[in-house]
């Protein structure tokens, strides 16, 4: 898999996104739909970094599995977001952004285990439960 790959792919749907919003919007916006820091965003788009997992399952939730075929991951089993009842989409969305915001301030990928304790704590600050993590 090329840089190219991805940044293409996300691109083309950055595009179909602007489309569907039926006005002008930016990368940043469209970062913030799928749930991850703008920056981190900017990064997938202009360098050879991509998605990892924890990233790749985000997006997949919003844009389709397509993300994790393209970084050679298994295709998550995730119920997209406008699935989810309202109140529980609001407060999971609500937390995922906190969790990348956060990541991001300290420069920390979702699969460091420090990252970990952060996700652990921010989802149940927002009233998800935690049970145990299966670790790869």
């Amino acid at each position: 898999m090329t840089m190219g790959k991805v940044a293409n792919w996300l691109t083309k749907k950055f595009l179909e996104w602007q489309l569907i919003q039926g006005r002008s919007v930016n990368q940043a916006e469209f970062a913030e739909y799928l749930g991850v820091v703008p920056s981190t965003y900017s990064t997938w788009i202009n360098t050879d970094q991509t998605p990892g997992k924890h990233s790749a399952i985000l997006i997949s939730a919003k844009l389709g599995p397509e993300i994790c075929e393209l970084l050679g991951m298994e295709q998550p089993n995730v119920l997209p977001m406008d699935q989810l009842p309202h109140q529980v989409r609001d407060r999971l969305e609500a937390a995922v952004y906190e969790v990348n915001s956060e990541l991001g301030s300290r420069g920390l990928s979702g699969d460091s285990p420090e990252a970990e304790d952060i996700v652990i704590e921010i989802f149940e600050k927002h009233g998800f439960r935690y049970t145990k993590t299966t670790k790869s």
